[in-house]
């Protein structure tokens, strides 16, 4: 495996991960366990509610993107989160440090373009200047593809701790189901197969703090490789 190379992989917005579960690896496959949210997660999620809403709320949309305003969901519409300046939020950083997350999926996104040579952040803004909801809903999916491959990154090379990768593994469930499994579900169902198929394949690669079993780097490394691909391969068609 080699080395964390660049602060690229810090990128990985995990909110929360001093409350995940330390014992998360015993509840990858149980189905009653939910993956935990990050401050990313929940404004994708609302970010593309938004975008999809009848009422076209496209401003409202805009702010959720800039991280200038926050909105949980509650039934029957929408709401906005009195930010707290000290609370809003996590990031995994590569130094195993927390840090307060103050971030959006527009700084991320215009990170990824600078590291990348890609055209996220313009190709959002347009489609919330021409209220087109494919667009933004296409350039998100490449957003988090993009973060799936930086998350699944950061994992191998942490295959030798354990407890880390355990507490790591539900964040990239999360990643994964916020706005693309439903995508890939409808318009790729083979793909989607899989995609999951790669998901399972990686945990159980993973090394057990509690049976002592060591970790599996070229099978993950394969399924981790395989994931990307399928997903890379599903979201550049329509």
């Amino acid at each position: 495996m080699r080395r964390l190379g660049r602060p690229a992989a810090v990128g990985l917005a995990l909110a929360w991960l001093v409350l995940a579960p330390a014992d998360a690896a015993a509840h990858l496959f149980h189905k009653i366990y939910e993956p935990p949210e990050t401050q990313m997660t929940r404004d994708a999620q609302v970010l593309q509610l938004l975008v999809d809403d009848p009422t076209a709320r496209f401003e409202l949309a805009r702010r959720v993107y800039a991280g200038e305003t926050r909105v949980r969901l509650k039934p029957g519409g929408f709401r906005k989160w009195l930010k707290r300046p000290n609370e809003p939020g996590l990031v995994f950083k590569a130094d195993y440090q927390l840090t307060r997350w103050s971030g959006s999926l527009k700084a991320e996104a215009a990170r990824i373009d600078r590291e990348s040579g890609t055209a996220l952040a313009a190709r959002i803004e347009a489609g919330l200047d021409d209220h087109d909801r494919e667009a933004v809903s296409t350039a998100l999916r490449d957003l988090f593809v993009v973060l799936l491959d930086e998350l699944t990154e950061s994992l191998w090379q942490r295959l030798d701790q354990a407890r880390t990768t355990a507490r790591l593994y539900p964040y990239l469930s999360r990643y994964y189901s916020v706005n693309l499994e439903g995508y890939m579900n409808i318009r790729h169902p083979t793909a989607a197969t899989t995609a999951r198929a790669a998901l399972d394949a990686m945990a159980r690669a993973l090394p057990d703090s509690d049976t002592g079993a060591p970790p599996a780097p070229e099978a993950f490394d394969k399924q981790r490789r395989r994931f990307i691909r399928v997903l890379r391969e599903a979201t550049a068609r329509p």
